[in-house]
Parts: C-alpha cells; sequence; structure tokens
C-alpha cells in the first residue's frame, strides 16, 4: 500500500536535503564571515591592550583598569544564563541575537564619539564605562544564541575548523592591517582624539561583522523544554549542577583557569610602568597577540578536530603555565625589552585554545534538549572570576607585579592537573 507514494516523497526528501544542505554551507560562511570581521573589529578596543592603556591615560587605579578591561568578559558571560530563560523554550532563537548585535553598534558609536567630544577626564572616565560595559552586556545577550547556532549549523567534526577559522582569518587582517592602523591613528592626534578614531573604526567594522551573523538561517529546533520563569529557570540550573558531575567538573575546572585571566590586562601596564613602551607602541603588542591566535590555530584546530576537545583544552592550559612564568623573568631579570612581546602571544594562544576547545567541549556535553540553559548557565558563572580583577589590581598596587603572577602561575598549575582529570565526552547525535 505505500509503495505509490515513494516516486513522490523521495523527491521531496532529497530537495529538503538539497536545501538544507545549501543553508548549511551559507551559514557556515556567513558565520566565518562574523568571525573575521568581529575579530578584526574588536581589536580596536581590545580588552587586553587598547582599553587598559586608554583608561591608564584617565585613571591611576590598576583595581579599576582591571575591572574595566574585564568588562567584555563579564559582559560575554554574566547575562547569559538569564537571557537563555527568555528564549530557551522558542524553537528559534536568532531574534535575541540581532536585539544584541543594535546595542554592542549603538554603544561602540557612542563611546567613540563620547571620546571625539574630549569633554573633561572625570565626564570621559564616567562616559566611558557606561558606553564599554554597554558593548559588553549586548554581548551577552548574543552569546547563548551564537553558541544555540553553532551547534544547530555546524557539523561536530567541522566545529574545530569553524572556530579555527574565524580566528585564524581574524588574526591575519589584524597583523596587516588591524595593527599598523591602530598604530598611525594612535601617533597621529593626542589624547584622546587618537583613541576616539581608534574606536570608530572599530566600531564599523564590528558592527557590520555582528550583521553577518544576524543574517543566518536558523533551523527550527523539534526539541525544547517548556517554557518556564525566571524562578523556574533558575532551580533548573541548579538542578544541572547538583545531577550532572561531568558539567559540574568542567565548570570547577574553567572557573579556576578563568581566575588566572585576571592577569591579562596588567600585562600592558606592565609594559608601560616598568619596561618604557609608549602608547604608540600599542602595535606591537597586537601583531603578537594576532600572531599568537594565528600560529596557535593550527594546533587547535588539529587537537579539537583529530584528536579531542579535552586535548586542545590541556594544551592551551599549559600555555597558562608560561604566561606568569615569563613575566616573572622579566621583573627578576634585564631580558630584551622587546621580547616582552611574547607574553601577549601566549595570552592570545590561551585565549583561543579555550575558545575553540572550550566551546566544542561545552556543546558535546550539554544534552541537546536542554543545550540552551546548559551553555547559559556556564557562561554565566564563568563571568564570576572576573570580579577578581579589582582585587588583583589592589594587590598590584600594593605588593607590585612579583606577588601578583607568582600567584597566577600557581593557579594555572592547579588549573592545568584539573584539566587532565576532565574526561572525553562523546558528542551527542546532531538534531534540528
Amino acid at each position: 500500500m505505500p509503495e505509490p507514494a515513494l516516486p513522490i516523497l523521495r523527491p521531496q526528501a532529497e530537495k529538503f536535503q538539497r536545501l538544507s544542505v545549501r543553508n548549511d554551507r551559507r551559514n557556515f560562511r556567513l558565520g566565518i564571515t562574523n568571525g573575521v570581521l568581529y575579530g578584526l573589529g574588536t581589536y580596536f578596543v581590545s580588552h587586553s591592550t587598547v582599553i587598559p592603556s586608554f583608561f591608564s591615560h584617565l585613571t591611576h587605579s590598576s583595581a579599576l583598569i582591571g575591572f574595566v578591561s574585564q568588562f567584555e568578559t563579564i559582559g560575554w558571560y554574566l547575562p547569559q544564563f538569564v537571557a537563555a530563560s527568555f528564549v530557551v523554550h522558542l524553537p528559534k532563537k536568532l531574534p535575541l541575537y540581532r536585539v544584541g548585535w543594535w546595542i554592542r553598534g549603538f554603544a561602540l558609536f557612542a563611546l567613540a564619539g563620547v571620546t571625539l567630544m574630549q569633554p573633561s577626564a572625570g565626564l570621559l572616565l564616567a562616559f566611558s564605562i557606561f558606553f564599554y560595559a554597554l558593548f559588553a552586556g549586548g554581548a551577552g545577550l548574543s552569546g547563548v544564541v551564537f553558541l544555540e547556532l553553532v551547534a544547530k549549523t555546524i557539523p561536530e567534526r567541522r566545529r574545530g575548523r569553524f572556530f579555527g577559522l574565524r580566528l585564524s582569518l581574524a588574526s591575519l587582517l589584524s597583523i596587516t592591517v588591524g595593527a599598523a592602523t591602530i598604530s598611525i591613528f594612535l601617533k597621529g592626534s593626542p589624547f584622546p582624539k587618537n583613541f576616539g578614531i581608534v574606536f570608530l573604526v572599530g566600531a564599523a567594522i564590528v558592527t557590520i561583522g555582528l550583521g553577518f551573523m544576524a543574517a543566518m538561517r536558523e533551523p527550527r529546533s523539534k526539541s525544547v523544554p517548556d517554557e518556564r520563569t525566571l524562578r523556574e529557570h533558575m532551580r533548573e540550573g541548579w538542578s544541572i549542577y547538583r545531577t550532572d558531575p561531568r558539567f559540574a567538573k568542567y565548570l570547577h575546572t574553567r572557573l579556576v583557569l578563568g581566575t588566572w585571566t585576571i592577569g591579562v590586562p596588567f600585562l600592558v601596564l606592565f609594559a608601560h610602568r616598568k619596561l618604557g613602551f609608549q602608547t604608540s607602541d600599542l602595535g606591537i603588542f597586537i601583531a603578537a597577540d594576532c600572531t599568537g591566535i594565528l600560529l596557535g590555530n593550527f594546533l587547535w584546530e588539529y587537537l579539537t578536530d583529530r584528536k579531542s576537545a579535552k586535548a586542545c583544552l590541556e594544551t592551551a592550559t599549559l600555555f597558562a603555565v608560561l604566561l606568569p612564568f615569563v613575566v616573572l623573568l622579566y621583573v627578576f631579570f634585564p631580558l630584551p625589552r622587546l621580547g616582552y612581546a611574547i607574553v601577549f602571544a601566549l595570552a592570545a594562544a590561551v585565549d583561543a585554545g579555550t575558545t575553540i576547545g572550550g566551546m566544542t567541549y561545552l556543546i558535546e556535553l550539554s544534552p541537546t534538549h536542554d543545550r540552551a540553559t546548559y551553555i547559559g548557565l556556564f557562561n554565566s558563572m564563568m563571568a564570576l572570576p572576573c570580579f577578581l580583577a579589582a582585587v588583583a589590581g589592589a594587590l598590584l598596587d600594593l605588593a607590585g607585579f612579583g606577588l601578583l603572577y607568582a600567584i597566577l602561575f600557581a593557579l594555572a598549575i592547579v588549573a592545568l592537573m584539573m584539566m587532565r582529570r576532565l574526561e572525553r565526552v562523546p558528542a551527542a547525535a546532531p538534531t534540528r
């Protein structure tokens, strides 16, 4: 009886499959373009180089500089669990990403505008903190949707390549175009106009880049949780933490490694205060940063796609051990000044490795049915170590760079030991 229907259904199924493949290829290209432009644009407001240098002109407080420099990380991570509660039950979550797109674009253009207006130092400090925080918060609205889109549209075997291409191509452009352009702008005008021009160019590139991701075609999820109140969503998050030991173990490990990252904003302060580098020298550090991503990505992509996300995370954590060790060498020995740029390469390599390996591991760890809740919970918890940046800055002002980076060296070793105890997680079967 069903035989007569086969000739009709088979062409329809084949047509649907071809359409799905075309959409996946289109989404892959859009995602890569988004990552390249967004990666290039954010170098103009880099939280490890440009932002700490900018705020060091407005305040001498290392605690404030360190804390503000963590806004991008805090803003990306902290809102995601709450944001997930509004979209976890929706079969399509892209509209929330588009809201974050407009918020981030507006905030960066406003940051550029107020800097170019050159108000008093106090007003510029206050407005800059506000608009940079707004930019960071907009990123958090989009974050949980971003990983959902990757999980839905990028096959597991290609995720390492996807993240690697985004970061590598962005780094190539940043080395060849970004670093030189930023250096020229910073040298060409007095403060704060020079930074205002840098922020303006970054705002344009970032906003265009975000638009490519917003243009993706999101498949409808077939399996989603029931709609929840925020309170129910929080209870579900607590239940996940208590009942999923693999998730809890991974979260604890990344929290320790996340605490290590609070030392990154102070690398540029060490360069300014101890080694005599000037604002116009930031291009050197940006180029080193991009080189670290570019060279590291060949390794991260290989490890994630050919070995495992866990292997990528372990190796990135080993690099994290090296960074504070190098800084301590510069604290106690008169080493060649230019060689200090290697710490920015290491910091960028660690960030890229934990991004590629970490996102892939989290997607593999999360059940498809409740993936948005897992991602939102994990990312919101990852914001917590960033608040310690103010404590680290105060410790720096009181005790100096030596003690701070000795503590970070110890934290990195502990994180490496914990990372090695994680188990490999088989990827869940993809569903749409």
